[in-house]
């Protein structure tokens, strides 16, 4: 048990150390992203929500112009178990990192187009805090809001010569609001 409350605690020493401000020049993120929502879900009854967990990875690489400035482009491939349902956008990303002493907070924001349900806006701002860990690669743990908008397929029941008949009733344009989480580095 003791070697396991050293280890954590060397590690939580690690992680609290101070971390160097990005330099100028190229950065690159490899993140996993996790997000959460509650879709609603078109049945013979009606509609209800439902609780779905997407999840997934992202990259992005582009240009640090100084140390509280990076502008870059990336992708993001997240699914859901549950249905067969995709986000796959092309973002365009704005970062600043920011250094308070120990505290290096961050903030992104991400914008773009998802390609996948029929497409849509994909915008995701995230905050979160930024390890050091060596020279040039931080740890970034970060919370967020991601919109993501997608094609809807909804279908109405109808009474038929021999008993209800289910007719495709049109597309519905929606977006979705979706608590994200996302843990990576940047090098």
């Amino acid at each position: 048990m003791r070697r396991y409350i050293m280890l954590i605690m060397a590690v939580m020493a690690m992680l609290s150390a101070q971390a160097r401000q990005p330099g100028r020049g190229y950065r690159g993120f490899v993140e996993w992203s996790n997000s959460l929502t509650s879709e609603d879900v078109y049945g013979m009854y009606g509609s209800r929500s439902e609780t779905r967990f997407y999840t997934g990875a992202s990259t992005s690489h582009g240009y640090q112009f100084n140390p509280a400035l990076f502008v870059g482009a990336g992708l993001t491939v997240e699914g859901c178990g549950d249905t067969d349902r995709f986000i796959v956008p092309l973002f365009v990303q704005v970062r600043t990192d920011r250094a308070f002493g120990r505290f290096t907070p961050f903030g992104d924001l991400r914008l773009g187009y998802n390609m996948a349900d029929g497409g849509g806006i994909y915008l995701s701002p995230t905050v979160g805090h930024r390890f050091n860990w060596g020279r040039k690669v931080g740890i970034n743990v970060g919370i967020g809001l991601t919109l993501r908008g997608h094609k809807v397929n909804r279908y109405d029941v109808m009474p038929g010569e021999q008993g209800l008949l289910i007719v495709h009733a049109g597309d519905k344009r929606s977006t979705d609001a979706m608590f994200a989480f996302r843990i990576g580095m940047d090098f």
